[in-house]
């Protein structure tokens, strides 16, 4: 049984911040990722631009995942990835944790969850899981990878604004959401609008249309009518989380 100072459960940024200020102090610090170390930033949309992070004016999400991980490792904390832990409890010196067919006891730990580990959101729409990895998708592919020529994102959001962003550098893209009003940051919104994204609110994405690959999306506006928009590629909500 392996026994530290620090376990830290979850691999995101927080969770990697936390261990690397654990490990500069001089604590002997264990991080466990279900996943890949980087959390949601992998996980789903490793292409997509952060422009928010301290001191950082333009990096990629993945980017980013990587260098937090490899400064935390470089103080010392031991980095366990695809390492979900199955159980916690605790202990007369701490806690016990059990992950991989083995425990390990730490003095403290640190739950840095954030959403948790990442489950589809569903459409509920006919044909949702044959047009699955042919057109739809809820994780945004390394740009470099896609090849299409209209996409639609569905969101209101900083990640649906910034994916849609990305996007454009290679496909004619549409935003649609179903509110009026969004709760991306206003400097999203300012961005999206200076790129001529269009953008369609009041709206939702009822059918999926094509043969054996994404053809075109049905979506239903707020006054009753329909519109239909050609698509190879639509990039769905995110989806909600588990722990």
């Amino acid at each position: 049984m392996s026994t530290y100072d620090l376990a830290v459960v979850g691999g995101g940024p927080g969770g990697l911040a936390a261990a690397m200020y654990a490990a500069m102090r001089g604590m002997s610090v264990v991080a466990f990722e279900a996943e890949t170390f980087g959390g949601q930033l992998t996980t789903l949309y490793p292409s997509k631009p952060v422009t928010n992070f301290p001191a950082q004016a333009h990096i990629l999400s993945g980017d980013l995942a990587l260098r937090l991980a490899e400064q935390a490792a470089s103080f010392g904390a031991e980095l366990r990835e695809w390492e979900p832990v199955e159980h916690v409890a605790p202990s007369a010196d701490g806690f016990v944790l059990r992950s991989a067919g083995r425990e390990t006891t730490a003095s403290a730990l640190v739950l840095a969850l954030g959403h948790g580990r990442f489950v589809p959101r569903r459409l509920a729409l006919d044909r949702e899981d044959w047009f699955l990895g042919r057109g739809l998708t809820c994780r945004l592919p390394p740009i470099e990878q896609i090849d299409v020529r209209r996409a639609v994102v569905v969101g209101g959001g900083d990640t649906a604004f910034d994916t849609a962003l990305s996007l454009q550098q290679v496909a004619d893209v549409t935003l649609v959401h179903r509110r009026d009003e969004f709760s991306a940051y206003a400097h999203s919104r300012r961005r999206a609008s200076e790129a001529g994204l269009e953008v369609i609110t009041g709206g939702e994405v009822v059918e999926l249309l094509g043969g054996d690959h994404l053809e075109a999306v049905v979506v239903a506006l707020a006054d009753g009518r329909t519109v239909e928009l050609p698509a190879d590629l639509l990039l769905a909500p995110s989806g909600r989380s588990r722990t």
